[in-house]
């Protein structure tokens, strides 16, 4: 495809080489939540709004003590070895394996101390999620997602009656007409686009700071498929018509429940590159050492490293990017930034229909 392919092998991202084991038998049996909480060596992993606490370097697994709180969700079994007050000489595999429980709270009254990412008492997923060991970015994942999913359907989408959580909290259903809910993910594609010169575009939405660029992304629509999405969002936001898709990996971005789905393209038109105006306002093609340039001095700012977008634009890159505006810490106030720590273009990228996440 190109002189260096960036298509060999999938994309290695913050929660890759997790093991949890759901256990989604043992789940399904109505006492099964009540016997984790009460089993010994529980752990649970509370949410404090959307970000879970720190200690040191790894997130904070308090006791299950006292009664088992209402909205806790069983996230299943984990090697114990691999929590962070594991035995230093444990071996893998050697103890029984630990149950870890999700309980959600509000969000913490001290927003300053809450909007911090790493050195600080607090673990925002998009901007410290690569910095988490893979079993916490996986753990943090599925809690956000699981959690998020509960806090938006209280009811039932047929008739309105308030619904009843089922299987150790990943069910909810009706006890009026017996309509079942699941945890619902959302499809969205996102590319890094390049050109015969191998130059990658990338595009800088209306509603971010006019030095932050990134990859394309968008939901994928009812009735179509990945491939075709990918190209329909492309040629919507940047003008040019690609080709030759390639399959990079997938990754869960819970703001509030999309599945990222990782792509390169080829389009052998870079000239017809041009923003749409409405959710994008620039589009730059870059050069390796002209993008490497731009963010190390602050230039262009990139998507974070816990990002597919940001893994997307490395891969092709070929190393990891030293950007000035890594080091600081972007506000998390709302669902929006967080969505655009990935590469979201804009409003109708970030949910659909413009709804905008909480």
């Amino acid at each position: 495809m190109h002189s260096r392919d960036p298509g060999e092998g999938l994309l290695v991202l913050p929660q890759d080489g997790a093991r949890i084991d759901r256990l989604d038998a043992q789940r399904k049996r109505p006492e099964w939540l009540d016997e984790v909480w009460s089993a010994p060596g529980t752990r649970v992993l509370r949410l404090f709004g959307r970000r879970a606490r720190l200690s040191g370097n790894r997130l904070d697994y308090e006791p299950a003590t006292g009664p088992l709180p209402e909205g806790a969700v069983a996230l299943g079994a984990v090697d114990p070895a691999e929590l962070p007050d594991a035995d230093a000489g444990a071996e893998p595999g050697a103890a029984a394996p630990v149950h870890v429980v999700t309980v959600a709270h509000p969000k913490p009254a001290d927003e300053t101390a809450a909007a911090g990412t790493t050195g600080t008492t607090w673990a925002d997923l998009a901007f410290a999620g690569s910095q988490l060991t893979p079993l916490d970015a996986a753990l943090l994942t599925q809690a956000l997602a699981i959690t998020a999913w509960h806090a938006r359907t209280p009811f039932c989408a047929s008739c309105g009656t308030a619904t009843e959580v089922e299987v150790s909290g990943w069910r909810r259903t009706c006890p009026n007409c017996g309509a079942q809910t699941f945890p619902r993910t959302d499809p969205a594609v996102i590319t890094a686009v390049l050109d015969p010169d191998d130059r990658i575009l990338l595009g800088s939405a209306n509603r971010w700071e006019t030095h932050r660029y990134s990859t394309f992304a968008g939901f994928v629509e009812a009735g179509e498929s990945v491939e075709a999405a990918l190209a329909r969002e492309i040629e919507e936001e940047a003008g040019v018509v690609v080709s030759d898709i390639r399959y990079m990996g997938s990754q869960s971005w819970p703001f509030p429940r999309s599945l990222m789905l990782g792509h390169f393209a080829v389009t052998q038109d870079p000239t017809a590159a041009r923003p749409d105006g409405d959710e994008i306002r620039d589009v730059r093609w870059f050069t390796r050492a002209e993008l490497a340039e731009a963010a190390q001095a602050g230039d262009v700012s990139l998507p974070t490293r816990s990002s597919i977008s940001r893994a997307l634009i490395e891969r092709w890159h070929g190393a990891q990017i030293h950007a000035a505006f890594d080091a600081k810490p972007r506000s998390t106030a709302n669902g929006a930034s967080a969505h655009a720590a990935n590469g979201w273009p804009g409003p109708k990228g970030q949910h659909p229909r413009g709804q905008q996440p909480r």
